[in-house]
């Protein structure tokens, strides 16, 4: 599973397509790299793991979603919490592994802030 960092890319999970799309569109979030980064956030904390199908948005490059100082830091915090029991999922040859755990919690955390949107039936973005 050992890929080049420059090679690694996270992808966005197409079912959450039009809330990305609504919540970049609106100023909330000025990259979809920040908002995947909240996102898994969101779904470490409510513990939200959603692993979606391989049909994907654009994908993200690793180098691009890890610019912010601590996204890396984020990435590999939540792979390790997960992993607890493995601490060499933090290894460098693991880092696609990171990425997909990183990909599902967005999955999940993006699940989550749009059932809070739909019980408040207002747009995403108020």
């Amino acid at each position: 599973m050992t890929a080049l960092t420059n090679e690694v890319r996270a992808r966005r999970p197409k079912a959450h397509e039009l809330l990305m799309q609504e919540l970049h569109a609106e100023g909330l979030f000025s990259t979809f790299r920040d908002l995947l980064i909240f996102a898994a956030a969101v779904g470490f904390q409510q513990r939200r793991r959603v692993p979606f199908a391989a049909s994907a948005g654009d994908p993200i490059r690793y180098e691009v979603l890890t610019g912010p100082g601590f996204s890396d830091t984020l990435i590999s915090m939540i792979a390790a919490n997960v992993v607890s029991d493995d601490p060499e999922i933090l290894d460098e040859t693991r880092i696609e592994e990171r990425v997909r755990i990183f990909e599902e919690y967005a999955s999940g955390g993006l699940e989550y802030i749009q059932e809070q949107v739909n019980v408040r039936h207002q747009p995403a973005a108020l």
